[in-house]
């Protein structure tokens, strides 16, 4: 009842703005619709909407299961309600819920921020069937000293009965950003550059690394690390602001990319092709707690790019996929798609086959940008 109480503002706060003028105000501009569909190797396949404006982000997706298992639905959203009002200080409320069968998962957060740039928020999980849920409450601070920006923030968390304290700091200019920090169940920290912007049609290259371990509090997960680059990036996924959600962590209370604690969740994680131009890639290693491990590796190269060609065939991509272990051997799997953007659409589709298990799925997106 609480959740459909709070989502319920969420709509009203976002609603008013829509009424308030039309898609081309500041409340809309720079926003998108964006929708995705994506058959999985075994079977299954997720169908998943957002829309993302600067006064809200939210969406719903689904995990349809042909193999057996339950379906999974998703649903929340984030406002940013005084986004007109700066002399008032920033508000950020999210709600987010998950369901599956009998199960349901739901999150409440939210972040109030001086004009000063000090801050406080707070909020709550709470999972049906299970004693894992979260409090937490935090303060911070954010400010600029010259060229860089910095965000410090302390924190308290209290899960399976036990409080842990926990901080972030984080550091950036236009080119460089490194954060480190905890919320007393897992270390976060990342890495990034990215280089000046000499022209649409030039290189830009621009790489992140990103470490998550989840085995130093109670539940002994695994260890994570994430490394995304691009020879040609432009916005979006790599960018700071994008970057300061994933990097600092669910205590966070980043509207600029909102994360929560609840997967899976409408927020979803750029492709490798779409990440940037010319060439990109993605390389995932997850250290189980077992000790057992787990690696992908998936590349995104545009031959036609790297020639210089500026023609509808510019958007054509190739690329090699390296998956281990798949059962029983390493998966080797070759990519080819499609990725363009035509005024305001841009639509992307990959057809991807794994050769060791000959088995082939399909990703198709399509963005509405406002």
């Amino acid at each position: 009842m609480l959740f459909n109480t709070l989502l319920f503002a969420l709509l009203l706060a976002f609603q008013s703005c829509v009424y308030a003028d039309n898609f081309n105000s500041s409340y809309f501009k720079g926003g998108k619709i964006d929708a995705f569909y994506d058959r999985k190797d075994n079977g299954d396949f997720q169908v998943n909407s957002i829309l993302w404006t600067p006064v809200f982000k939210g969406g719903h997706g689904v995990q349809i299961s042909e193999t057996g298992g339950q379906d999974i639905n998703y649903f929340g959203g984030f406002a940013r309600p005084l986004l007109t009002r700066p002399d008032l200080g920033d508000l950020i409320l999210g709600a987010q819920e998950v369901l599956q069968g009998d199960s349901k998962q739901t999150e409440v957060q939210g972040e109030y921020r001086l004009p000063s740039g000090l801050g406080f928020g707070g909020g709550f999980v709470d999972r049906k069937f299970s004693n894992q849920d979260i409090k937490f409450a935090k303060i911070s601070y954010r400010n600029e000293w010259q060229s860089i920006k910095y965000i410090a923030s302390t924190q308290w968390q209290r899960f399976q009965g036990q409080d842990y304290p926990g901080g972030y700091v984080a550091l950036y200019n236009k080119e460089l950003m490194a954060v480190w920090g905890s919320d007393g169940e897992q270390w976060r920290g990342t890495v990034a550059y990215v280089a000046p912007d000499l022209g649409v049609h030039e290189l830009r290259p621009a790489i992140e690394m990103f470490y998550v371990d989840n085995s130093i509090g109670q539940v002994n997960g695994s260890k994570d690390m994430m490394v995304t680059g691009s020879l040609g990036f432009r916005k979006g996924f790599l960018g700071h602001e994008a970057r300061l959600g994933r990097a600092m962590g669910p205590t966070g209370v980043e509207f600029s990319n909102p994360l929560g604690y609840l997967n899976p969740n409408f927020n979803r994680r750029l492709t490798a092709w779409e990440v940037g131009e010319f060439v990109n890639f993605r390389f995932i290693h997850k250290t189980l707690p077992n000790a057992g491990r787990e690696e992908t590796l998936e590349t995104a190269i545009y031959p036609t790019q790297l020639l210089g060609i500026d023609s509808l065939v510019n958007a054509l991509f190739v690329g090699v996929g390296v998956t281990s272990p798949n059962p029983g051997q390493n998966g080797v799997s070759g990519l080819l798609g499609y990725h363009k953007r035509v005024e305001n659409i841009e639509s992307s589709f990959r057809l991807q086959h794994d050769f060791d298990r000959d088995d082939t799925s399909i990703f198709f997106s399509l963005i509405h940008w406002l």
